[in-house]
């Protein structure tokens, strides 16, 4: 008896030796990463354009709304660029939009495009 609770202590230290050592490589991995890594890792797991997202941030200011315009493709990004772009708020009738995936055309050629990338999206300003 005492023999199997011997072994089993053993067993048990050697695997949280283990268990101490892989948490270790994590903090390490977590630690070299950058500050917009760190931030936009949320949302490169539902696949959102961090360039675009950055970008947006940096365009819109702070105290503007804007109209987040979604296409059919990009539906479950809407909560994480709401969250990344605070403390901007959205608004049906903003001037300021972020376009993800959208058709442009639907601005009626009256959205001025400040920055756009090549996996479809935009952000610009309509007049007014």
């Amino acid at each position: 008896m005492v023999v199997c609770l011997v072994l089993a202590a053993a067993v048990g230290l050697v695997y949280f030796a283990k268990a101490v050592d892989a948490l270790g490589d994590a903090a390490a991995a977590n630690a070299v990463a950058n500050y917009d890594d760190r931030e936009l890792a949320g949302g490169t797991a539902l696949g959102v354009d961090q360039e675009a997202l950055v970008a947006a941030r940096g365009l819109i200011p702070e105290g503007e709304t804007y109209r987040l315009v979604v296409g059919p493709q990009a539906t479950n990004i809407g909560q994480f660029t709401r969250y990344f772009l605070m403390p901007r708020r959205t608004a049906e009738d903003a001037r300021w939009v972020v376009c993800y995936e959208c058709d442009l055309s639907r601005f009626g050629g009256e959205l001025h495009v400040l920055w756009q990338s090549d996996a479809g999206v935009a952000v610009g300003r309509l007049p007014g």
